[in-house]
């Protein structure tokens, strides 16, 4: 696990904090989980969803249809993302809950580094979900599958925040918990922390 002192020594120097979303500080991989079952369930699609957490959500249909040896038209793809996003924020705004210790996190870091945030999901579902947690506009900036041209693993979506931030890689860091996000983060040369367990944000009770 990573202990209070560790994260201290992770964060100094540090001037930027960027965050997903999905995984990260809330637990919304089980409702995407969900959402994934239920609009691929008529085609008899199964859905591994930790081999496509990270990804677009029609990147990530195009997975599960390539592993299933299923090939469905462009049309069919996007009705298919469509609905995927619809009931995901249906799930979002009724069910949605931060992480354990995320909130105790956020409110500690936030006057003292600037927060930013990219995630894979579509901007519409993350506004939903930071207003459902009380933390719209705390990230800036934030961008989402919307503004990237290629998804993670791809670096692309990094290399924006620090351009428009102007801070360096080095004074940066990435809070991920997807394979495809800290390969992206890696790419770009930023201090990674993968907070999937061990790691625990309620360490920072440690520091304050």
């Amino acid at each position: 696990m990573l202990d209070s002192k560790s994260l201290v020594e992770l964060l100094e120097q540090k001037k930027l904090l960027i965050f997903d979303f999905d995984g990260t500080l809330a637990d919304t991989s089980p409702l995407h989980a969900r959402a994934f079952l239920k609009v691929l369930a008529p085609y008899n699609i199964k859905v591994d969803y930790q081999s496509i957490a990270g990804m677009k959500t029609k990147d990530a249909i195009k997975q599960c249809l390539i592993a299933n040896g299923r090939n469905l038209s462009p049309n069919e793809i996007d009705t298919l993302v469509t609905a995927k996003q619809q009931y995901a924020r249906i799930l979002i705004k009724n069910e949605l809950k931060p992480l354990p210790g995320v909130d105790e996190f956020l409110q500690w870091a936030k006057p003292r580094y600037r927060l930013a945030m990219y995630s894979s999901g579509s901007r519409d579902t993350i506004n939903i979900a930071l207003d459902k947690l009380g933390y719209t506009g705390w990230f800036v900036p934030m961008l989402c599958s919307d503004d990237v041209t290629h998804a993670k693993p791809d670096p692309e979506g990094y290399l924006m925040i620090l351009k428009i931030t102007g801070v360096s890689a080095k004074e940066a860091i990435v809070f991920e918990d997807s394979d495809a996000g800290i390969e992206a983060a890696s790419y770009a040369g930023i201090t990674i922390v993968d907070v999937r367990l061990p790691f625990r944000f309620g360490t920072i009770r440690d520091i304050i």
